[in-house]
């Protein structure tokens, strides 16, 4: 079974909260979804956007997002992986 775009939207918006809301190890909150402060926002947005808006309909067109996002301001690679089909126990 697959992600519906609402499903989709949801994991992208409990990511990006993430992001906003950013706990730093001296307690403070940054905000990481601003496109001044981390040079990869402005390419995550539009992995989100595609990510987001793959058509339910046609499921065989539908594919997961998976590779690396360069964040300069740490000079640090994050790896990226969002779904589109649902699975049972992903953690066991």
């Amino acid at each position: 079974m697959f992600y519906s775009k609402i499903e989709r939207l949801q994991i992208v918006l409990e990511i990006v909260n993430k992001l906003k809301n950013f706990k730093c190890k001296n307690n403070t909150i940054i905000n990481l979804y601003d496109d001044n402060l981390c040079s990869f926002i402005k390419e995550l947005k539009e992995i989100f956007n595609n990510y987001i808006k793959q058509d339910d309909i046609n499921i065989d067109n539908i594919k997961y997002f998976k590779g690396n996002l360069y964040f300069e301001e740490i000079d640090k690679k994050i790896e990226y992986f969002y779904l589109v089909k649902k699975i049972k126990n992903l953690y066991l």
